[in-house]
């Protein structure tokens, strides 16, 4: 399970920083886009779907509560934070590529487990 919150982890960081480089152009520092408020929410994310995806065995499953992690997630820190970058599909958006990435995850494994 500490595999699979770490791989949550590092998938939220880089997903964050990714989706932050989009919306946010002027970035001042690289440390400024890991600390900013997307990627935290990323990370936050990729760490609850990493639990979810230690705990569920359906690929199709992990996917799809993901995406609704993502929305939750987002939304709470729209409601904490004020941050409006519409956490919907921001949200959506981040929570489907964690649910590829332990989809695919879990397929390679049982493909070398086998």
């Amino acid at each position: 399970m500490i595999k699979k919150i770490a791989v949550g982890m590092f998938s939220g960081t880089i997903i964050g920083m990714l989706i932050t480089s989009f919306f946010l152009s002027p970035i001042p520092s690289m440390f400024d886009m890991l600390w900013s408020k997307i990627t935290a929410t990323s990370i936050i994310v990729g760490v609850l779907t990493s639990i979810y995806g230690h705990l569920s065995k359906s690929r199709l499953q992990v996917f799809i509560i993901s995406i609704f992690i993502g929305v939750i997630v987002f939304y709470v820190k729209y409601w904490i934070t004020g941050h409006y970058f519409d956490p919907a599909i921001m949200g959506a958006f981040t929570g489907a590529l964690l649910g590829v990435i332990y989809a695919i995850g879990e397929k390679i494994n049982s493909f070398f487990k086998a």
